[in-house]
């Protein structure tokens, strides 16, 4: 049985968490200046790029970047909407966009030529 910790899925999952968490403590560092808010940025940060390179050593650099770069965008978009109450600030064509990123992410992991090992 293979480790799980090993998937490239768990790496996108990883990546895409931290870089959540990194884009979600920057904004409110930005809006309370606190210290360690930063530090936990500065931290976070070369994580991600770690866990990125290892998703693009499995998946190749075109599909890596555009699976976690897509899911980078739409994890900030749920945590702005369902954390932060921003949903009254989107229009409808912003909504419209996030739901094309959200098919994109449907159409990179469902039409994959090959498996992913």
């Amino acid at each position: 049985m293979k480790n799980l910790l090993l998937s490239p899925w768990f790496a996108v999952a990883t990546c895409v968490a931290l870089s959540t968490l990194a884009d979600t403590l920057g904004t409110v560092w930005w809006e309370q200046k606190r210290n360690l808010i930063l530090w936990a940025v500065w931290g976070i940060s070369p994580l991600v790029f770690l866990a990125f390179g290892y998703v693009g050593s499995h998946f190749g650099l075109a599909k890596a970047s555009s699976l976690t770069n897509t899911l980078v965008v739409l994890g900030p978009i749920l945590v702005g909407i369902l954390f932060r109450g921003e949903l009254r600030q989107l229009s409808a064509v912003e909504l419209v966009g996030m739901g094309l990123a959200v098919a994109g992410i449907a159409l990179l992991t469902l039409g994959s030529p090959r498996p992913v090992s």
